[in-house]
């Protein structure tokens, strides 16, 4: 029992390890790709900027969540489950960087978002932090089963992204208020409101993508029919939840005319908890 212990102890720390390591190849990045804008250990150490620091959470965050696919399939041979946990950790990692190329250029578009950080949109960064652990919520349903192998994790991982994105320009399309004006403007209920949905629909994806892999027919099609479902219901249940967990007021209230986080924080708490609910009884 005690030799037990210590020998999954042991694997715990190795796998710990390799995370430990993709995150800290992660902060070399990001420093190596923002240091024309700006110095994000100073700006964090120093500045205080709470924008950059939930960038690098959301990343730091993304890579364990996206390995946690390839964890989840381990129990066999030990040192085939940590070659297998750096490789597919290697494709989470260039996974989250493409995330973040996807949030510049298309999710939160017409901003600089390197320059919004350094001057502390905090909007902009809680929506980074969403879609960067939807990402790696996306990447673990990807890599998470048998069958399929990295070529279809890279597929859905793509069927991801375009499911997030499809996300926001639905939100943006239904609701009476415009969520992307008021991030651009570091609106911070606005950023919750964005960054909270798009991470409510990252634990639906994740639901859609888990399992063994069956064949591309069906495995597209069931994901397709999945994800549009899940997506149509978090965004019908905008409604009730406005109407009978913030009593009295409303949403737009709160993102547009005077913003209020923490009525927002109500809302996205609820609307996560739900997602949970629908990815675990979607087929």
């Amino acid at each position: 029992m005690v030799t037990d212990l210590g020998i999954g102890v042991g694997q715990a720390v190795v796998f710990a390890a390799e995370a430990f390591v993709f995150m800290w190849l992660a902060k070399l990045v990001l420093d190596r790709r923002e240091r024309r804008v700006y110095s994000a250990d100073r700006q964090i150490a120093e500045s205080g900027n709470l924008a950059i620091a939930l960038r690098r959470a959301g990343v730091y965050l993304g890579v364990a969540v996206g390995m946690l696919g390839a964890l989840s399939g381990g129990g066999g041979d030990f040192l085939a489950d940590v070659l297998a946990t750096a490789i597919e950790g290697a494709a989470v990692f260039v996974f989250l960087f493409v995330a973040l190329v996807v949030s510049d250029r298309i999710v939160v578009t017409g901003l600089d978002n390197a320059g919004a950080l350094r001057d502390g949109n905090v909007a902009v960064g809680l929506v980074e932090l969403g879609i960067s652990v939807a990402t790696g919520l996306v990447a673990y349903g990807s890599f998470a089963g048998e069958g399929g192998g990295l070529a279809s994790a890279v597929v859905f991982f793509a069927l991801g992204q375009v499911g997030l994105v499809l996300l926001t320009i639905a939100y943006e399309r239904v609701t009476p208020y415009h969520v992307l004006d008021g991030v651009r403007a570091g609106n911070v209920a606005a950023g919750l409101m964005l960054g909270g949905m798009l991470l409510a629909f990252g634990f639906i994806l994740n639901a859609c993508l888990s399992g063994r892999f069956v064949g591309w027919q069906q495995d597209l099609t069931s994901f397709g029919a999945s994800a549009g479902a899940g997506l149509v219901v978090l965004l019908l249940l905008q409604w009730p939840i406005d109407r009978l967990f913030l009593p009295g007021t409303t949403l737009r209230h709160h993102i547009e005319a005077a913003p209020n986080p923490a009525a927002v924080a109500v809302a996205v708490s609820v609307k996560l908890a739900l997602a949970v609910v629908i990815g675990a009884v979607l087929p």
